[in-house]
């Protein structure tokens, strides 16, 4: 994972100084360039563009929160975390969609709260970005075949081809059985075997078998039978079964 670009805008240099070495001591942060007024502080963000931008409220120019309505207008994505001793700047600054607030004398708990919290903001927003994409690319002799996951009742791997089952068709897939679990478990897909997924919501019954093992027979037109290793049944009833 790439570091966490930060900016410090703060017109007393030791306050700078302390806040620059505590966030130095976080894993992952890496302190780019600081400021000591707001229209420097405007100047710098433009240029360097930071992640996260530490910014006091009291400049000696404008003020953290004229600096922060500048930045609203970039076209690019700034988080502001404000500096206060003052706790009440508090409202003010989330009516600037601040990220976040920090308040004097700093506490090295609080600084590791505001990267967890932009951790976790990363994340929702990948799995976000993540949802738009709901075709599965398929290469066919003809071009592109684009199924929705829900098409897609099992996929099991033949010798060295991987092949997608739909309700009425076969196609075959240059991917890997582990690729498509990747692509394809957010959608309700599960590996019974190491030769198989199913689509949980096409599975029909489970049967037994032999030795601890069981079969699914599946929702499709002809009801097709997919093996589920003994490994895997606990895992497959606990996602199934209410």
């Amino acid at each position: 994972m790439m570091a966490i670009r930060v900016m410090i805008v703060d017109d007393e240099q030791p306050a700078r100084e302390e806040l620059a070495f505590m966030l130095g001591e976080i894993a992952g942060v890496e302190v780019i360039g600081e400021a000591a007024s707001g229209m420097e502080a405007v100047k710098k963000a433009k240029d360097q563009k930071p992640d996260l931008l530490f910014l006091d409220i009291q400049l000696p120019d404008l003020t953290g929160l004229q600096v922060a309505e500048i930045l609203n207008e970039f076209d690019f994505p700034i988080q502001v975390v404000f500096l206060t001793a003052y706790d009440h700047f508090a409202i003010e600054a989330f009516k600037l969609r601040a990220f976040h607030y920090v308040l004097k004398p700093y506490d090295s708990e609080d600084l590791q709260e505001v990267f967890e919290n932009y951790a976790n903001r990363l994340k929702e927003n990948h799995l976000k970005t993540e949802q738009t994409k709901t075709k599965l690319a398929i290469e066919t002799e003809n071009g592109i075949t684009y199924l929705s996951p829900k098409e897609i009742y099992f996929i099991e791997k033949q010798g060295r081809e991987v092949i997608i089952h739909t309700k009425t068709e076969k196609l075959k897939a240059l991917f890997t059985l582990s690729e498509l679990l990747d692509k394809l478990e957010r959608f309700g897909f599960f590996r019974t075997h190491k030769s198989y997924l199913v689509n949980l919501e096409h599975i029909k019954e489970l049967r037994t078998w032999f030795n601890g093992s069981y079969n699914l027979i599946m929702n499709d037109q002809t009801h097709s039978e997919v093996p589920v290793s003994r490994n895997y049944v606990k895992s497959l009833r606990e996602k199934v079964e209410l």
